[in-house]
């Protein structure tokens, strides 16, 4: 999964880690690397790799369940 780190200073840096990981852990890691965090952005798969991901049996929950 990509994230997308800004941190207060204005510098992004984007992070692909693997989808296990807590979010609490990511943060306290992108926190080490760049310092305090202004905000987060976790990207959402295009149409064209969440089909090839249902074509190997796995399946995206829908944002409301």
């Amino acid at each position: 999964m990509k994230i997308l780190v800004h941190y207060k200073t204005g510098y992004k840096q984007i992070f692909i880690v693997p989808k296990s990981m807590l979010a609490l852990e990511f943060r306290n890691m992108a926190k080490e690397v760049g310092g305090d965090i202004e905000s987060i952005e976790f990207s959402l798969p295009t149409n064209q790799s969440a089909a090839r991901a249902e074509r190997r049996g796995i399946h995206q929950l829908p944002d409301k369940y």
